[in-house]
């Protein structure tokens, strides 16, 4: 008799600086990949995984969700443990707990947060090079709040949202878009942008930032914004 499947939830994080991205790749390392060998390391089985938000090559993730089935007798406190003794050091298991079978990691998640980090300074920052996107120009700021202030609430994003994505339509909810400025030592600055919303489309989040961040350098109005929203027109956006 077979051992009744369990569904397992993990909270992961990763620094996606030497990976292609979340998605499984032919010819490039990926964090799924990684997490699949992991957990047939443990329980002798490639698991379906099943996630919160797939992220491209590069991004890094603080609070991923993940959640897969398994027919192993291993105690769910033991997975977190167990698995980051298989994966490399710049992807760790912070909590695995067993939840019900119907719960998805994909299908159950109520909305995300995605981080854009600009370092302004005279120079680059050696520290910053995987980490921000490096401007030595002065941002408005205000101008970009502004900017934002069109984004929020349920729109129909095609303009902000790759060609290629295959999402069967760009409308999404956006929660809220914060731009914050930190001191960074010893001459510098941190710039975030931080997009909370259900929901994103393929490169949706990079190409908000990059629109915001033109507002900000005076490239574009702040009204413009809601003129790229309203156009539909994926030429018109940054």
């Amino acid at each position: 008799m077979s051992a009744p499947l369990r569904n397992l939830k993990l909270i992961i994080e990763y620094e996606g600086t030497r990976y292609a991205g979340w998605a499984l790749q032919d010819n490039a390392p990926s964090i799924a990949g990684c997490l699949i060998e992991a957990i047939a390391g443990m329980t002798g089985v490639r698991s379906l995984l099943s996630v919160a938000g797939r992220t491209d090559a590069g991004v890094h993730a603080l609070a991923q969700v993940v959640s897969f089935t398994t027919a192993s007798h291993i105690e769910a406190r033991r997975f977190a443990p167990g698995l980051n003794s298989y994966l490399p050091d710049d992807i760790s298991i912070h909590t695995a707990r067993e939840v019900s079978l119907t719960f998805d990691a994909r299908r159950d998640s109520l909305s995300k947060r995605y981080r854009y980090r600009v370092y302004r300074g005279p120079q680059p920052a050696a520290l910053e090079r995987h980490r921000a996107w490096y401007l030595h120009q002065e941002l408005d700021l205000e101008a970009m709040r502004m900017a934002a202030a069109a984004l929020v609430g349920e729109h129909d994003f095609e303009a902000f949202r790759s060609t290629q994505c295959d999402a069967p339509h760009a409308r999404r909810t956006m929660h809220a878009v914060d731009l914050a400025r930190t001191p960074r030592p010893p001459v510098g600055e941190h710039i975030d942008i931080t997009l909370h919303a259900n929901a994103y489309c393929r490169h949706m989040c990079r190409i908000l930032a990059g629109t915001l961040i033109e507002v900000g350098l005076g490239k574009r109005s702040a009204g413009g914004v809601a003129e790229i929203l309203a156009a539909r027109d994926r030429k018109r956006a940054g």
